[in-house]
Protein backbone atom coordinates (compact mmCIF):
# COMPACT_ATOMS: atom_id res chain seq x y z
CA UNK A 1 0.00 0.00 0.00
CA UNK A 2 1.30 3.48 -1.15
CA UNK A 3 1.56 5.44 1.89
CA UNK A 4 1.25 9.88 1.20
CA UNK A 5 2.23 11.85 4.17
CA UNK A 6 -1.25 14.19 3.03
CA UNK A 7 -4.47 13.41 3.37
CA UNK A 8 -6.58 15.96 2.86
CA UNK A 9 -6.14 18.24 -0.55
CA UNK A 10 -8.32 21.02 0.26
CA UNK A 11 -7.87 23.70 2.63
CA UNK A 12 -8.79 23.74 6.32
CA UNK A 13 -9.73 27.26 5.90
CA UNK A 14 -12.72 28.74 6.31
CA UNK A 15 -14.42 32.26 6.82
CA UNK A 16 -15.57 33.46 10.44
CA UNK A 17 -17.06 36.85 10.76
CA UNK A 18 -16.31 38.19 14.10
CA UNK A 19 -19.22 40.06 16.00
CA UNK A 20 -19.24 43.89 15.59
CA UNK A 21 -19.52 44.08 19.47
CA UNK A 22 -15.56 42.35 19.25
CA UNK A 23 -14.28 39.87 21.65
CA UNK A 24 -11.72 36.95 21.08
CA UNK A 25 -11.93 33.98 18.24
CA UNK A 26 -13.14 31.13 19.92
CA UNK A 27 -9.95 28.70 18.43
CA UNK A 28 -11.25 25.96 20.59
CA UNK A 29 -14.68 25.95 19.57
CA UNK A 30 -13.58 26.54 15.89
CA UNK A 31 -11.31 23.47 16.07
CA UNK A 32 -14.30 21.34 17.50
CA UNK A 33 -16.74 22.57 14.84
CA UNK A 34 -13.83 20.82 12.38
CA UNK A 35 -13.06 18.03 13.32
CA UNK A 36 -16.52 17.01 13.85
CA UNK A 37 -16.92 18.49 10.65
CA UNK A 38 -14.28 15.88 9.06
CA UNK A 39 -14.70 12.47 11.46
CA UNK A 40 -18.46 12.81 12.55
CA UNK A 41 -19.59 14.26 9.35
CA UNK A 42 -21.64 16.49 11.82
CA UNK A 43 -22.26 19.91 9.60
CA UNK A 44 -24.91 22.30 11.76
CA UNK A 45 -22.50 23.42 14.44
CA UNK A 46 -19.20 24.01 11.44
CA UNK A 47 -21.78 25.78 9.49
CA UNK A 48 -23.06 28.13 11.85
CA UNK A 49 -19.10 28.38 13.38
CA UNK A 50 -18.03 29.19 10.16
CA UNK A 51 -20.23 31.35 8.39
CA UNK A 52 -20.63 29.26 5.21
CA UNK A 53 -23.90 26.84 4.11
CA UNK A 54 -24.14 23.08 5.40
CA UNK A 55 -24.00 22.27 1.85
CA UNK A 56 -20.31 23.60 1.48
CA UNK A 57 -19.55 21.84 4.46
CA UNK A 58 -21.16 18.54 3.25
CA UNK A 59 -19.31 18.91 0.15
CA UNK A 60 -15.91 19.41 2.02
CA UNK A 61 -16.47 16.44 4.16
CA UNK A 62 -17.74 14.13 1.12
CA UNK A 63 -14.23 15.20 -0.89
CA UNK A 64 -11.93 14.47 2.21
CA UNK A 65 -13.06 11.30 2.53
CA UNK A 66 -12.93 10.23 -0.89
CA UNK A 67 -9.40 11.76 -1.04
CA UNK A 68 -8.23 9.72 1.87
CA UNK A 69 -9.24 6.67 -0.02
CA UNK A 70 -7.79 7.76 -2.76
CA UNK A 71 -4.69 8.55 -1.56
CA UNK A 72 -4.13 5.25 1.37
CA UNK A 73 -6.59 2.81 0.26
CA UNK A 74 -6.75 2.35 -3.81
CA UNK A 75 -3.62 4.78 -4.72
CA UNK A 76 -1.28 3.20 -6.99
CA UNK A 77 -4.03 0.89 -8.70
CA UNK A 78 -5.13 1.52 -12.29
CA UNK A 79 -8.77 1.42 -13.26
CA UNK A 80 -10.64 1.38 -10.07
CA UNK A 81 -14.40 1.08 -10.07
CA UNK A 82 -16.09 3.71 -8.62
CA UNK A 83 -18.03 0.95 -6.65
CA UNK A 84 -15.32 -0.09 -5.43
CA UNK A 85 -14.35 3.42 -4.20
CA UNK A 86 -17.75 4.05 -3.09
CA UNK A 87 -17.66 0.79 -0.95
CA UNK A 88 -14.24 2.23 0.94
CA UNK A 89 -15.75 5.43 1.58
CA UNK A 90 -18.60 3.92 3.12
CA UNK A 91 -16.22 2.33 5.18
CA UNK A 92 -13.97 4.90 6.19
CA UNK A 93 -17.06 7.05 7.42
CA UNK A 94 -17.92 4.29 9.82
CA UNK A 95 -14.18 4.01 11.02
CA UNK A 96 -13.75 8.02 11.07
CA UNK A 97 -17.19 8.05 13.01
CA UNK A 98 -15.68 6.22 16.06
CA UNK A 99 -12.53 8.30 16.31
CA UNK A 100 -12.11 9.57 20.08
CA UNK A 101 -10.70 12.99 20.78
CA UNK A 102 -11.23 15.76 23.13
CA UNK A 103 -10.98 19.75 22.29
CA UNK A 104 -9.32 20.75 26.12
CA UNK A 105 -7.75 24.43 25.71
CA UNK A 106 -6.52 26.95 23.39
CA UNK A 107 -3.55 29.44 24.00
CA UNK A 108 -2.90 32.38 21.93
CA UNK A 109 0.19 32.32 21.25
CA UNK A 110 0.36 35.97 19.22
CA UNK A 111 -1.81 37.91 17.19
CA UNK A 112 -4.57 35.85 15.28
CA UNK A 113 -2.51 32.63 16.35
CA UNK A 114 -3.58 30.28 18.81
CA UNK A 115 -2.25 26.32 20.15
CA UNK A 116 -5.54 24.03 20.46
CA UNK A 117 -4.67 21.34 22.88
CA UNK A 118 -6.40 17.78 21.55
CA UNK A 119 -6.55 14.76 23.78
CA UNK A 120 -6.80 12.19 21.54
CA UNK A 121 -7.11 8.02 21.74
CA UNK A 122 -5.72 6.96 18.81
CA UNK A 123 -6.59 3.02 16.88
CA UNK A 124 -4.37 -0.04 15.67
CA UNK A 125 -6.62 -0.31 12.99
CA UNK A 126 -3.66 0.36 10.04
CA UNK A 127 -0.83 -1.19 11.78
CA UNK A 128 -3.15 -4.38 11.57
CA UNK A 129 -4.30 -3.72 7.96
CA UNK A 130 -0.76 -3.31 6.90
CA UNK A 131 0.11 -6.88 8.51
CA UNK A 132 -2.55 -8.58 6.78
CA UNK A 133 -2.29 -7.06 3.88
CA UNK A 134 1.36 -8.38 3.47
CA UNK A 135 0.01 -11.86 3.84
CA UNK A 136 -2.37 -11.30 1.51
CA UNK A 137 -0.01 -9.83 -1.36
CA UNK A 138 1.60 -13.21 -0.56
CA UNK A 139 -1.15 -15.41 -1.20
CA UNK A 140 -2.30 -13.72 -4.70
CA UNK A 141 1.19 -14.28 -5.77
CA UNK A 142 1.02 -17.89 -4.95
CA UNK A 143 -1.46 -18.31 -6.65
CA UNK A 144 -0.49 -16.33 -9.40
CA UNK A 145 2.71 -18.64 -9.43
CA UNK A 146 0.61 -21.85 -9.09
CA UNK A 147 -1.96 -21.11 -12.13
CA UNK A 148 -4.68 -19.28 -10.10
CA UNK A 149 -5.57 -17.11 -12.84
CA UNK A 150 -5.63 -17.19 -16.85
CA UNK A 151 -5.24 -15.25 -19.43
CA UNK A 152 -3.13 -12.91 -21.17
CA UNK A 153 -0.20 -10.99 -18.58
CA UNK A 154 -2.20 -7.69 -18.88
CA UNK A 155 -5.49 -10.16 -17.96
CA UNK A 156 -3.19 -11.94 -15.14
CA UNK A 157 -2.40 -8.34 -13.81
CA UNK A 158 -6.00 -7.16 -13.50
CA UNK A 159 -7.52 -10.24 -12.21
CA UNK A 160 -4.77 -10.23 -9.40
CA UNK A 161 -5.61 -6.27 -8.62
CA UNK A 162 -9.16 -7.09 -8.60
CA UNK A 163 -9.04 -9.73 -5.97
CA UNK A 164 -6.27 -7.73 -4.06
CA UNK A 165 -8.62 -4.95 -3.62
CA UNK A 166 -11.73 -6.96 -3.02
CA UNK A 167 -10.26 -8.84 -0.17
CA UNK A 168 -8.56 -5.75 1.06
CA UNK A 169 -11.58 -4.50 1.85
CA UNK A 170 -12.84 -7.23 3.79
CA UNK A 171 -9.51 -7.28 5.63
CA UNK A 172 -9.94 -3.43 6.32
CA UNK A 173 -13.40 -3.91 7.97
CA UNK A 174 -12.13 -7.01 9.67
CA UNK A 175 -9.90 -4.93 11.55
CA UNK A 176 -12.37 -1.66 12.07
CA UNK A 177 -14.67 -4.06 13.88
CA UNK A 178 -12.30 -5.54 16.19
CA UNK A 179 -9.56 -2.66 16.54
CA UNK A 180 -8.24 -1.54 19.78
CA UNK A 181 -8.22 2.08 21.79
CA UNK A 182 -4.54 2.93 22.86
CA UNK A 183 -3.77 5.13 25.36
CA UNK A 184 -4.77 8.91 25.47
CA UNK A 185 -2.31 11.02 23.96
CA UNK A 186 -2.53 14.36 23.48
CA UNK A 187 -1.45 16.82 20.33
CA UNK A 188 -1.35 20.62 19.76
CA UNK A 189 -3.26 21.93 16.30
CA UNK A 190 -2.14 25.44 15.37
CA UNK A 191 -4.92 28.03 14.20
CA UNK A 192 -3.87 31.02 12.74
CA UNK A 193 -6.27 33.59 10.92
CA UNK A 194 -5.37 36.49 8.36
CA UNK A 195 -6.09 40.54 8.06
CA UNK A 196 -9.52 39.55 6.57
CA UNK A 197 -10.31 37.41 9.45
CA UNK A 198 -10.19 33.90 7.68
CA UNK A 199 -9.02 31.52 9.86
CA UNK A 200 -7.37 27.96 9.72
CA UNK A 201 -6.28 24.87 11.20
CA UNK A 202 -2.55 24.01 9.88
CA UNK A 203 -2.73 21.20 7.38
CA UNK A 204 -0.01 19.80 8.56
CA UNK A 205 -0.74 19.51 11.99
CA UNK A 206 -4.53 18.00 10.60
CA UNK A 207 -2.71 15.44 8.93
CA UNK A 208 -0.49 14.77 11.26
CA UNK A 209 -3.39 14.18 13.83
CA UNK A 210 -5.23 12.07 11.28
CA UNK A 211 -2.07 9.47 11.21
CA UNK A 212 -1.84 9.62 14.51
CA UNK A 213 -5.30 8.49 15.18
CA UNK A 214 -5.58 5.40 12.64
CA UNK A 215 -1.76 4.33 13.46
CA UNK A 216 -0.72 5.57 10.30
CA UNK A 217 2.18 7.16 11.51
CA UNK A 218 3.72 3.91 12.68
CA UNK A 219 4.14 2.98 9.27
CA UNK A 220 6.12 5.35 7.87
CA UNK A 221 9.20 4.88 10.93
Amino acid sequence: MTKKTRIFSVILAFFLFLSACGGDFDAAGYVRAVLDERFQGEFADAARIMGVSEYEIKQDYESNVENFVLSYLTEGYEEVSDYTVYEYVVLVKEIFSVMKYDVKKSEKTGDKEYDVSVEIQPVDIFPTYVEKLKELSEDIEKSAQNGGYEGTEEEIQSQMQNDYLYQAYSLLEECYLNMKYLGKETVILRVTGDSSNVYSVDEKDFTKLTERLLGIDELNQ
